[in-house]
């Protein structure tokens, strides 16, 4: 008689009750999870893969059915018997990766294992000497490195990770994969929601949601880019060797040494690198959050200088997506629309509608998936109409199809007059752009 899978889920169901109504986030879920295998959860923002994740780590109790990890009922267990499954026999890693550190703790101090252990996992990731840094001194993409790696390090049988490459560049992601292969061979299970088509073809099964449920048959064909022409249009943005420095425990980042940009009305732009090349760091000056230590940013708007101009004329998505947390969905969409004394809501009812989330309108930021959240801070960023819009990885948490939606608003937005400047490491989509640069170390070059 074969050993029960690891994982095993029946008729697994879960509904949220918030302040704005019930959500059923899994309906009648059956799958099963094997040691040594590696499972793709795939599916549209909101399709309840990081509910399932959450319920395999003992982070959410299902409302009804089975769920057994590692021969433990966890649907009825105690709150200690949920504490030692997520101790002992489940890692898991947020879909943030900046959540899964203990913020006042330097990342060789957040390991549970061995120094030399700890220090194998963070070279095999590239970045050894942020052993001794702060979680908020890593960039995104290096928050997530070593979220993983720290994940690697507790060597529990199973491992879920939510959205594991969506803050990485191609080569960190490959060896992200390489890892995953190299433990899954020694016997652990990686279970991944996911929307990367790389994540996907690695796996060795793919579990397919759709509204909490299991579904089968192929995903859709992706819809071929959408390229952009260069528009010939005096600059409305124009950087000329920009250089940043930090100082970061006592050691010297040059964040940014040289980048140079020109973007006008109706052109898309997009810097493209990978973790820790500078791109934040850019977009962070160009938004006027901080100043230059040499070169100049200047705007041909009502100011030349970013800390003047109102949300008419610069709009910003950051990779956090700023919404507030307090305010609905609507709410945060309709925010700029507020302040600058409108009474108009169309702009904002078309967008909430166009990114899909007319439905949640009504919901806080916290009872919608990341990848809402982050459509809902690009429509905000875009309610004005503004002059220009800074958007800090768009589309790292989006799907292949919400990927193309996002796309298409942007070049609309564009074709009415918005110069748009994207930060992202994701090779493909900088092909929607008209305008490439890319950023190495801090140095950009237009390609």
């Amino acid at each position: 008689m074969s050993p029960e899978p690891l994982v095993v889920c029946r008729g697994l169901t879960k509904v949220y009750v918030t302040p704005t109504g019930s959500l059923e986030a899994l309906h009648d879920v059956d799958a099963t999870f094997e040691a040594g295998q590696v499972t793709a959860v795939v599916g549209a923002s909101g399709s309840g893969k990081s509910t399932l994740l959450r319920a395999i780590a003992g982070l959410d109790r299902p409302s009804s059915g089975e769920l057994r990890v590692a021969g433990r009922e966890l649907d009825g267990a105690p709150g200690s018997a949920l504490r030692e499954n997520r101790r002992e026999v489940v890692t898991y890693v947020a879909q943030r990766a900046a959540a899964n550190f203990v913020p006042h703790l330097t990342l060789a101090e957040q390991s549970e294992n061995s120094h030399d252990e700890s220090l194998e996992l963070f070279r095999a990731f590239g970045i050894e000497h942020r052993l001794h840094s702060h979680p908020a001194e890593l960039s995104g993409g290096e928050q997530a490195r070593a979220a993983f790696a720290l994940a690697l390090a507790r060597a529990t049988p199973i491992v879920v990770s939510d959205e594991p490459t969506a803050e990485l560049d191609h080569d960190s992601a490959h060896r992200l994969l390489d890892a995953i292969r190299s433990h899954a061979a020694a016997g652990t299970a990686f279970i991944l929601a996911t929307h990367d088509p790389e994540v996907v073809e690695a796996a060795d099964r793919v579990l397919r949601l759709e509204r909490g449920r299991v579904i089968t048959g192929e995903p859709p064909a992706v819809k071929p880019l959408r390229t952009r022409q260069t528009v010939e249009t005096d600059p409305v943005i124009s950087v000329h060797a920009a250089a940043k420095t930090y100082q970061v425990g006592g050691e010297t980042i040059q964040a940014l040494r040289s980048a140079s940009i020109e973007l006008g009305r109706g052109e898309v732009g997009a810097v493209l690198g990978r973790s820790g090349s500078g791109k934040s760091t850019l977009l962070t000056l160009l938004g006027g959050w901080q100043l230059p230590d040499s070169g100049e940013i200047r705007y041909a708007l009502s100011s030349p200088h970013p800390r003047d101009l109102l949300w008419n004329e610069l709009a910003i998505m950051p990779q956090r997506f700023g919404l507030l947390p307090e305010l609905t969905v609507r709410e945060n969409v309709e925010y700029p629309v507020r302040l600058a004394g409108s009474a108009d809501r169309s702009r904002s009812e078309e967008l909430l509608d166009r990114f899909g989330l007319i439905e949640l309108a009504d919901r806080l930021p916290a009872e919608t998936s990341i990848g809402q959240q982050q459509r809902a801070g690009l429509a905000r960023a875009l309610v004005l109409s503004p002059a220009v819009v800074l958007a800090d990885e768009p589309t790292s948490h989006q799907d292949a199809g919400w990927r193309d939606v996002v796309w298409e608003l942007i070049h609309q937005a564009a074709e009415e007059g918005t110069a748009l400047f994207v930060a992202t490491h994701e090779e493909r989509v900088a092909g929607y752009a008209n305008r490439v640069w890319a950023i190495d170390e801090g140095v950009t070059r237009q390609v």
